[in-house]
């Protein structure tokens, strides 16, 4: 068993139940206006963190009429109206434009299929590429993603999927793009209509609001998260992203207490003293030293990462070795 991914196994295993599955017998009741909806959702956050250590026997429930996921699902469509899923702010309504992130209220994905190329715990993992994204890396190796729309996203449709992915073998539902954080709405619809104990993946750049964190930390099971950059600075300049360490340190802290955690940083040359380094130090100090953690070396430059010189390369041999030395130093549960 994975060091700090107990709760994921034991879903897999059948021996625990996926929060959104709980969420989905949790009665909620109905209002009206919007600040009602938010006092019954924080009561019943309450709720269900008592409920997630039930027996199995309780997924034979039938699930409620109106449930925490259904309530979900309504705050999130009413956040939309003045959109701070992110912490960009952007603050438009997307029933009638778009923000940064080029999203309105319908959701699009690129693909799906059942990845096998992910972390060794996550494999095969039922992955669905959403379209668009939060950040403009300029380095982005996923930009066909990031800049277009692809297929429209229906939440009956896709439900039926991540069952069919599921009785394939899949061990999880690892939401990406482009990011998830975006698409939270669409992604409570379709969850309303997956029967599968499935955990949930929400694999993002940590970027999301406070507001956002509050309604889907009760569905996300496993945060895989990207850390990028040690420094405010490296952000705005590859990823146009203002006050980047303020809001991804919060986030990770937060994750870490409501969900399992597997970290993932991109090394990029010439940044390891400035980021990989200053990375590692932080998360070693505030999430653990045995805190699931993926150095990754597949960075290449791609997109607009040719008018960045010091970036415009891959990665030395000599880098690689410093950056594992760096890592292995501090933390002690490296994929």
């Amino acid at each position: 068993m994975v060091r700090g991914l107990e709760r994921y196994e034991a879903i897999n295993h059948g021996e625990a139940i996926a929060k959104f599955q709980i969420a989905k017998r949790i009665p909620a009741e109905k209002a009206e206006k919007f600040e009602e909806k938010l006092e019954i959702h924080d009561k019943l956050k309450k709720e269900l963190k008592s409920k997630l250590n039930e027996d199995f026997s309780f997924l034979k429930e039938k699930p409620a009429e109106y449930s925490f996921l259904h309530l979900k699902r309504d705050i999130l469509y009413e956040m939309l109206r003045n959109c701070n899923f992110c912490e960009r702010r952007c603050e438009v309504n997307r029933y009638e434009k778009k923000g940064f992130c080029k999203c309105g209220v319908f959701s699009h994905f690129s693909s799906e299929f059942l990845h096998m190329g992910e972390e060794p715990e996550l494999i095969p993992s039922h992955t669905i590429f959403f379209n668009r994204c939060t950040f403009a890396c300029v380095f982005c190796q996923n930009y066909d993603i990031v800049y277009s729309d692809d297929l429209l996203a229906d939440a009956k449709d896709l439900a039926y999927i991540v069952d069919k992915r599921y009785r394939q073998g899949s061990r999880n539902l690892n939401l990406v793009g482009g990011n998830p954080d975006q698409h939270a709405h669409t992604i409570v619809e379709i969850l309303l209509n997956v029967n599968s104990n499935v955990p949930i993946v929400w694999n993002s750049n940590m970027y999301h609001s406070v507001e956002l964190a509050n309604v889907i930390e009760d569905i996300v099971d496993v945060w895989l998260g990207d850390f990028k950059y040690g420094n405010n600075k490296c952000a705005l300049r590859y990823s146009k992203v203002p006050r980047y360490l303020e809001v991804v340190q919060r986030n990770f802290l937060r994750a870490k207490e409501n969900g399992e955690l597997l970290i993932r940083h991109l090394v990029m040359p010439s940044h390891l003293e400035c980021c990989t380094e200053k990375i590692v130090d932080w998360v070693a100090e505030n999430l653990g030293r045995d805190v699931r953690f993926n150095l990754m070396f597949q960075y290449y430059p791609t997109f607009k990462a040719y008018e960045y010189p010091e970036i415009a390369r891959r990665l030395s041999v000599e880098e690689m070795k410093q950056a594992y030395a760096i890592a292995s130093k501090k933390l002690t549960n490296l994929v």
